[in-house]
């Protein structure tokens, strides 16, 4: 059954789920894009032809018609939809889960998801090895985990934790730690960066006992996202050498090619992986 689905946020990711739904790599219908930047809306919807050109909605609230509401706009846009999303029973996938990192705002969309007939979907992003440690921590045998992810300097630019502590990224010239503390600070410090630290946590030990290390190295080309987790089922180790994206050297190619294929998903009738 073809699905509808909205989108808010006309960035680099959303670019990329419009090209793959308009190609008919994804067999879901687009009904709807917002953003404030109307060039931005502009662009995805030119990507359809003027029967299939998704609506531009008026607001948020107007997405929720979709079955599926995808935010891709930020963690601020998660605070405005998820909860008020699957409160009217729309399944709601987040790709800036980071904003998750928030305590309240973790436990409001959580309930909401509980207490509805949509679902709370968190795609793996830039990394992998999820289904692994979900497997793992569901029975109990994980007790440590560990991200280290490695970027170009100019894939940090603009985090706040670059900004509140003076860091000149320009001057950076051997592979540098930037930050080192648990994926609930990383996500706050780095929202656009280090999201794949929350689908992390979530998936495993939980927010405050995933160890996040962030490394600027000039030397590297692509963003390497390694994990190590260890428990009762041995070692679990992966590394994730990404391509960023051509038009946003913060975003992974890989982001976007997780939530398309999420997509793909609610029309195939083999499903392998969790």
């Amino acid at each position: 059954m073809v699905r509808s689905v909205s989108i808010v946020g006309c960035g680099t990711i959303a670019n990329e789920i419009a090209r793959a739904i308009a190609d008919g790599t994804v067999a879901v219908d687009l009904s709807a894009v917002y953003d404030h930047h109307t060039d931005r809306v502009a662009a995805v919807r030119d990507q359809f032809d003027s029967e299939n050109r998704p609506r531009y909605a008026d607001s948020p609230s107007e997405l929720f018609e979709a079955d599926v509401v995808i935010e891709a706009a930020g963690q601020q846009a998660v605070e405005e939809i998820a909860v008020d999303a699957l409160g009217e029973g729309c399944d709601c996938m987040l790709m800036s889960v980071g904003a998750l990192a928030d305590e309240d705002l973790r436990s409001e969309v959580i309930s909401a998801a509980e207490s509805s007939d949509g679902k709370l979907l968190l795609p793996s992003g830039a990394i992998a090895g999820l289904d692994a440690i979900k497997a793992a921590a569901l029975a109990g045998e994980v007790e440590t985990v560990g991200l280290q992810t490695t970027k170009p300097p100019a894939g940090l630019e603009g985090a706040p934790y670059i900004e509140a502590n003076g860091i000149d990224l320009d001057s950076v010239e051997e592979r540098s730690v930037i930050f080192e503390g648990p994926a609930s600070q990383a996500a706050t410090a780095f929202p656009s960066n280090i999201n794949v630290a929350m689908a992390l946590s979530l998936a495993g030990i939980g927010p405050e006992e995933t160890a996040v290390e962030i490394i600027a190295d000039p030397d590297v080309e692509s963003n390497v996202h390694r994990i190590v987790a260890e428990g009762g089922v041995g070692q679990i180790e992966t590394t994730v050498k990404n391509v960023p994206s051509p038009t946003n050297p913060k975003t992974s190619y890989l982001a976007a090619m997780s939530a398309i294929k999420k997509l793909q998903g609610f029309n195939t009738d083999v499903d392998v992986g969790t």
